[in-house]
């Protein structure tokens, strides 16, 4: 991509879409766009896209607005992922017989057939002798393209939800020994700490009948809780106070520049943001 082109991150949960755009400058990353659409409900329901013609509509409006050279970055629905945990093979394996190893070692862990899957993996941080494997399914990695395409838009990265959290904690300056909370419309995301081994889940609304008892719910269930510094800092796509014990934060810090006007909100724009600023693939 040419040293000027726009970094767009676009985020598209079950009730509205919203997206960053950004390019870097000398001094960091300057903050160019950003954009928000309530979408109707049957566009889409607990991360699966159902009715796409209102949606597609939409994006292409929205398309209208970009320059026509951009780098864009969508991500996934955290609750549409399948990850598994595999010994790292051994280094004298190599491409493409350490995919066909690590496919068939993931295989016996997976829920449904290789054949309908396409899978990623990466060395775990924190942890060079294991590999995180990432599963979506092939028909809807195909529906997302799809769409987007008839909007003319085409992502150059697909990345995971909770780690487009990450990528904007870090360049925000969030500690990397705390986790991370976002608040969605339907339910709560958390995610590893950014300098820490990752690990992510979801809990639904109606798994959280006290918000404020999340804090002290959320260090049991990552596996490295040892690790953290005990702080909790929290995003929202509601403008409502954080639970009890937890810290805002605003991914709009790992902007330099900023013209107003600056969203009501900037949490909401918290997946969108590190989706745009997230580093390149080597």
């Amino acid at each position: 991509m040419r040293h000027c082109s726009w970094y767009v991150g676009l985020d598209i949960q079950n009730d509205y879409a919203r997206a960053i755009a950004v390019q870097r400058r000398r001094n960091g990353w300057q903050l160019r766009h950003w954009w928000q659409q309530p979408l109707p409900q049957v566009v889409m329901r607990q991360g699966i896209l159902h009715e796409t013609e209102q949606l597609i509509a939409i994006l292409s409006r929205w398309r209208h607005s970009l320059p026509s050279t951009i780098s864009l970055r969508i991500c996934l629905p955290a609750q549409r992922i399948i990850q598994v945990r595999l010994p790292l093979p051994d280094n004298r394996l190599q491409e493409p017989h350490r995919h066909t190893f690590i496919s068939a070692s993931a295989a016996k862990q997976l829920p449904l057939a290789m054949e309908s899957l396409a899978i990623d993996y990466r060395v775990e941080p924190c942890d060079d002798q294991r590999l995180i494997v990432t599963a979506a399914r092939r028909e809807e990695l195909a529906q997302w393209q799809h769409c987007l395409a008839q909007a003319r838009l085409f992502p150059e990265v697909i990345e995971l939800t909770p780690c487009a959290l990450q990528s904007a904690a870090s360049a925000a300056g969030v500690s990397r020994e705390s986790l991370l909370l976002h608040r969605l419309s339907d339910g709560w995301l958390w995610a590893s700490p950014h300098g820490l081994p990752f690990q992510f889940g979801l809990f639904d609304d109606d798994e959280v009948a006290d918000p404020n008892s999340l804090g002290p719910t959320l260090a049991p269930l990552y596996l490295a809780h040892k690790l953290c510094d005990g702080d909790i800092y929290y995003t929202s796509v509601i403008d409502t106070a954080p639970p009890k014990g937890v810290q805002n934060w605003s991914p709009f810090a790992a902007f330099s520049q900023m013209s107003p006007p600056i969203p009501p909100n900037c949490g909401a724009f918290a997946i969108a943001a590190g989706l745009a600023v997230r580093p390149a693939d080597q």
